[in-house]
């Protein structure tokens, strides 16, 4: 049966037409740097310590520029972004490649696709991404998809091995997979449920016994879940391995904004015919599971207010209430002026009582606006007010933020994720190198052992004496899956998903 090779990375491209950028496309914090380009120059004369000092001055430069005018309307000290660069038309930005790479010997194909013809080449590449599937004649019949499985026939895309039984086998009779930095697959009952699912293809430059592990190796896929909009949440390439009929729930969060992108119909415009958008205080039930959507707060361009309140990084948070356990999943989120995460947690807990897990982001990000340009987010620098311009914000959880949230939400374990932990995500430049050749930034990318650390001294008593948090930290590998709970847990490991590093 045909298969698409496991060393076979996926991309899809977006025509992005708009005047400043659209949120599935880089363009935003390209056009942004474009603006804000004095900053830049002054951080390559003299370096990012200086730019740091000098912020508030050299952005006070940049809005009363010429550059920023095209982009803004003054009002004094105030400003507000032109209507099209908030709100860009999401027709004016449409998918129209696929890529492909054979991560063995760097082979490359692309292919443009109309935009009527995403179905039924999402139902291909997701016939082809399901071991033992391969396209059925309904997948293959139509001229456009038999051009393109006899071109990825060719160019030996297609024609693996699949993927192992064995991972699927032990896969299989966990309870909690941990994929790596944001995803994670719940099983309830018969049940799977995949939480902002982003896969990366095997290389030969990874270790052997250790390659990335893929959402087909824990068998069908029930529903997913994404919780924001960033790339690596919600990513279009690896959305399209699932069948087009899978659920998916996203954060209601409004219209596409410069800041999040239209999730729901986004998916529909690649193929998924079975798309929820879930607000807040709503839940679901997906087979034997129910799905709570709660606030997603924190990852805004401030931890305190913006200058333009109603266009957010939405989102949801969720809690997974599975037939033997329950389980939060808050990814990046914190706090920002309308809400802290850790308020959310006392509240379910106040009103529904306590979860056993929490996966919490624990980065921080603590960072000053100009820092931004240099970060995958530099669109948010517009939207910070002049008397922020020279303070730190805190975007994300921290470590301690975590172990606050846990606690507030009386769960048992708490596990730190979100920034990558194995050498896919970090060659990608998400998280730090955990290989021992990588150096720590602690307010940037800290190791995962720091939140199991502070929770060891979580208290400070005079003498020297002191006590740990209630909560027990488990810092997970990628491919790491457990089973056990809700009284206790054991972690298993599928083959070739096994942490080389010590």
């Amino acid at each position: 049966m045909r298969s698409l090779d496991p060393h076979v990375a996926l991309a899809v491209g977006y025509d992005d037409r708009t005047p400043f950028g659209s949120p599935v496309t880089t363009r935003p914090s390209g056009s942004v740097r474009e603006v804000y380009r004095p900053v830049i120059e002054h951080a390559r004369r003299h370096g990012l310590d200086a730019v740091v000092a000098a912020g508030p001055e050299l952005l006070r430069e940049v809005v009363g520029s010429r550059a920023f005018a095209g982009i803004a309307r003054r009002a004094g000290r105030e400003w507000r972004l032109r209507e099209e660069v908030l709100y860009p038309d999401p027709q004016l930005a449409r998918p129209r490649l696929l890529s492909f790479e054979h991560r063995k010997d760097g082979r490359r194909f692309q292919a443009s696709v109309d935009a009527d013809a995403w179905p039924e080449v999402h139902a291909l590449i997701a016939s082809l991404a399901t071991p033992g599937g391969g396209p059925s004649g309904s997948v293959a019949g139509s001229a456009r998809s038999r051009a393109l499985l006899d071109v990825l026939v060719k160019t030996g895309m297609v024609g693996g091995d699949g993927v192992p039984s064995e991972s699927a086998g032990v896969l299989g009779r966990s309870q909690v997979s941990f994929v790596g930095h944001n995803t994670v697959v719940v099983r309830s009952g018969a049940t799977r449920l995949a939480i902002d699912p982003f896969q990366f293809s095997r290389s030969p430059r990874y270790p052997a016994a250790y390659q990335p592990l893929g959402l087909a190796e824990h068998g069908r896929v029930d529903a997913v879940l994404i919780t924001h909009s960033h790339p690596d949440h919600f990513d279009a390439a690896s959305l399209l391995r699932l069948p087009p009929g899978t659920r998916m729930i996203v954060p209601d969060a409004g219209p596409e904004t410069l800041l999040c992108a239209d999730m729901a119909a986004r998916l529909r415009e690649l193929g998924f015919t079975d798309v929820t958008a879930l607000g807040w205080g709503s839940s679901v039930r997906i087979g034997d599971a129910r799905v709570h959507a709660l606030p997603f707060y924190g990852e805004q361009p401030t931890d305190e207010t913006t200058l333009h309140p109603d266009v957010r990084n939405g989102g949801n948070t969720y809690v997974v209430e599975a037939a033997d356990f329950s389980a939060a999943f808050v990814s990046d989120s914190g706090r920002d002026a309308a809400g802290d995460v850790r308020s959310v947690a006392s509240r379910w807990h106040a009103e529904h009582g306590p979860v056993d897990l929490v996966f919490s982001g624990y980065r921080g990000w603590i960072t000053y606006p100009v820092q931004l340009l240099f970060s995958s987010v530099g669109s948010y620098l517009p939207f910070v007010p002049p008397d922020l311009w020279g303070a730190r914000s805190r975007l994300m959880n921290g470590p301690d933020e975590a172990i606050d949230l846990a606690e507030r939400w009386g769960a048992k374990y708490l596990f730190p994720y979100g920034d990558g932990g194995a050498p896919w995500y970090w060659s990608a430049g998400l998280g730090p190198r955990l290989d021992g050749t990588g150096t720590e930034d602690a307010d940037f990318d800290p190791f995962p052992e720091r939140v199991a650390d502070a929770a060891g001294r979580r208290i400070r008593l005079p003498g020297g004496l002191g006590g740990r948090s209630p909560v027990e930290v488990v810092v997970l590998r990628p491919g790491d899956a457990l089973t056990g709970f809700p009284e206790s847990f054991e972690v298993v490991r599928a083959p070739g998903h096994a942490w080389p590093f010590g």
